[in-house]
């Protein structure tokens, strides 16, 4: 009896270390918001002491998840009804997301959902000042690289699906006028990059 009562503090001494790997650093602001942060695996990063992750003022809504293991987390946003969901499955992946800047607030209507499933990915969102953005970026595969860059100050909606691995995607918008970009990329060693201005 007294074995059993050693074992199962020894293994819950086990699960508190193997948990106690993963680091949060998160500023936060003001405003409606709503956060939610789970990390289940180990050495999962989200900001860092020097810089942690912003968030920000606005109607916000984070949700984050990272469930496996060296994944890491690079965020500010801050806008005006900005809503951010990263869903991380897999392992050594990096995901960003800008909107605003720890400065000034812009992304206005913001909606970015990011899904990873795989390992070595690398997604990176930086939107700028603009009106509706939405964003969406889905990767199913391992190595793959995905990019979405706008500075677009109209409508900008984006969404995008990469079911393979070792794609490099790049989508680059910028301008006043409303932007849409819809695409799906299956296989591996693709290269696509897709620019919308004015």
């Amino acid at each position: 009896m007294i074995r059993k009562i050693i074992t199962a503090g020894a293994l819950l001494a086990f699960a508190w270390t193997a948990q106690a790997q993963n680091k949060v650093y998160m500023e936060q602001v003001g405003d409606g918001s709503n956060i939610t942060i789970v990390q289940d695996g180990s050495d999962n990063l989200v900001g860092t002491e020097i810089a942690p992750i912003f968030i920000g003022g606005g109607t916000n809504t984070v949700n984050i998840q990272q469930i496996g293991s060296a994944n890491e987390l690079i965020m500010t946003v801050n806008g005006a009804a900005t809503s951010a969901t990263v869903t991380v499955n897999g392992n050594n992946n990096i995901s960003t997301i800008n909107c605003g800047t720890s400065a000034a607030a812009s992304c206005s209507s913001s909606d970015i959902i990011q899904t990873i499933t795989g390992d070595t990915n690398i997604v990176t969102q930086n939107l700028g000042s603009g009106a509706n953005h939405s964003s969406k970026l889905v990767v199913d595969g391992d190595t793959n690289t995905v990019t979405h860059n706008s500075t677009n100050t109209g409508a900008s909606t984006v969404e995008y699906t990469v079911d393979g691995s070792n794609n490099t995607i790049t989508m680059t918008q910028s301008g006043l006028l409303a932007k849409t970009i819809i695409a799906t990329t299956t296989g591996s060693n693709n290269t696509v990059a897709i620019t919308q201005s004015d």
